[in-house]
C-alpha cells in the first residue's frame, strides 16, 4: 500500500469515525399514555434513541415536532504517525408525517493525521438528509423497527493536494425492544454505508456495521449503556473486496436534563481488528483505535 493510500485511507477513516450515524436523534416523547389507537410510531413507553450509545433507538419524532441537535465526534490514533479527528453535526428534526422523521444536518470537521512523514492534515464540511421510517412499534410487534435513507456530501481539503468531494448513501435498520420496563432496553442496528470520494477517478467502498447494546434507566431520565459494534470496510460498493475489519465496544451515559434539553456521550475502543496487509492485530489504515461522540439535543 502506498504511503499516498495510505494518507487517504487515513481521511476517511476520520471522517466515518468522528462523524456519527445521522440517524440518531432523540425521541420526543411525553409522559408514557396508552394510546388510543395503536400504531407502529405510538408506544405507550418511549426510549430515547440516544440512550444506546453509538447504536440509536427505533423511536421517530412525533407529527408536527422539531427539535435541534449538535454533535461532537472524535477519532485518535493509528498504528504510525498520529491521527486526530474533530467533527461537529448540525441537525434539525422535524415529524413531517405519522412515522416519517426528516432530518436535514451540516457537517464540518478538521483531521490532524501523519503515516510515514506524508502529511494528511485536512478539513471538511458538508451537509445531507435523513429520512427516517417506522415500520414496527413496540406495543403492536414487541420489537421497534425503522429504516433510515441518509444521503449526504462533503468537500475535503487535504493540505498539499487539490480538494475533493466524496457522496455516500448510508441504508440503515435501527430496531429495540424493551427488556424490563421502565429500567431495562436493548437495541440492535444494521447499517451499510455507501461512498464515492478522492479525486477523480473517483474511489468507491463501503462500511459494513452491525451493532448491539443494552440501556439501564439508573434512576428516572438517566440511563447507562454497554454496547458492543462491529465494522466491515470493503474496496467496492459491495462485499466483494474486503480491506479490513475492527470491532469496538465501549460505555455510553444519557441525560434527559430537562424536559426539553437531552444530554449524552458515548466511548469507544478497538479491542479487535485486522487490515488487509498490515501487520498488527488492530486495523489502524481504516478506523481509529479511540471514539468519542458528545451530544446535546434540545425539542420544542
Amino acid at each position: 500500500m502506498s504511503l499516498r493510500s495510505v494518507a487517504l485511507a487515513l481521511l476517511g477513516s476520520a471522517a466515518a469515525a468522528t462523524v456519527s450515524p445521522a440517524a440518531d436523534l432523540p425521541s420526543r416523547k411525553g409522559a408514557p399514555t396508552v394510546p388510543a389507537t395503536l400504531s407502529a410510531c405510538s408506544e405507550s413507553e418511549g426510549i430515547p434513541t440516544d440512550a444506546f450509545g453509538f447504536t440509536t433507538g427505533s423511536d421517530v419524532a412525533d407529527k408536527g415536532s422539531f427539535g435541534p441537535s449538535l454533535t461532537y465526534g472524535g477519532g485518535y490514533g493509528t498504528r504510525s504517525g498520529t491521527l486526530n479527528s474533530h467533527s461537529a453535526q448540525l441537525q434539525g428534526s422535524y415529524g413531517l408525517l405519522p412515522c416519517l422523521e426528516v432530518g436535514p444536518y451540516l457537517l464540518g470537521g478538521v483531521t490532524n493525521a501523519s503515516f510515514g512523514g506524508v502529511s494528511a492534515d485536512a478539513t471538511s464540511y458538508g451537509a445531507g438528509v435523513e429520512m427516517k421510517y417506522k415500520l414496527l412499534g413496540r406495543d403492536l410487534h414487541g420489537i421497534g423497527l425503522t429504516v433510515v435513507i441518509d444521503p449526504s456530501v462533503n468537500s475535503t481539503d487535504p493540505d498539499g493536494a487539490s480538494r475533493f468531494t466524496g457522496y455516500n448513501t448510508g441504508i440503515r435498520l435501527f430496531a429495540d425492544k424493551t427488556l424490563i420496563p421502565g429500567k431495562l432496553y436493548a437495541a440492535l442496528n444494521v447499517s451499510h454505508d455507501l461512498t464515492w470520494t478522492g479525486p477523480s477517478p473517483y474511489g468507491r467502498s463501503s462500511t459494513l456495521t452491525l451493532g448491539a447494546s443494552l440501556a439501564w434507566q439508573a434512576v428516572d431520565g438517566i440511563y447507562l449503556s454497554g454496547e458492543v459494534r462491529h465494522q466491515r470496510r470493503y474496496n467496492d460498493l459491495g462485499f466483494g473486496t474486503e480491506a479490513g475489519y475492527a470491532t469496538f465496544a465501549g460505555p455510553g451515559v444519557y441525560w434527559q436534563a430537562t424536559k426539553q434539553l437531552a444530554l449524552s456521550a458515548a466511548y469507544n475502543i478497538q479491542v479487535a481488528g485486522k487490515a488487509k496487509g498490515q501487520p498488527g492485530d488492530l486495523d489502524l489504515t481504516n478506523f481509529s483505535q479511540h471514539l468519542v461522540k458528545v451530544k446535546a439535543a434540545y425539542s420544542f
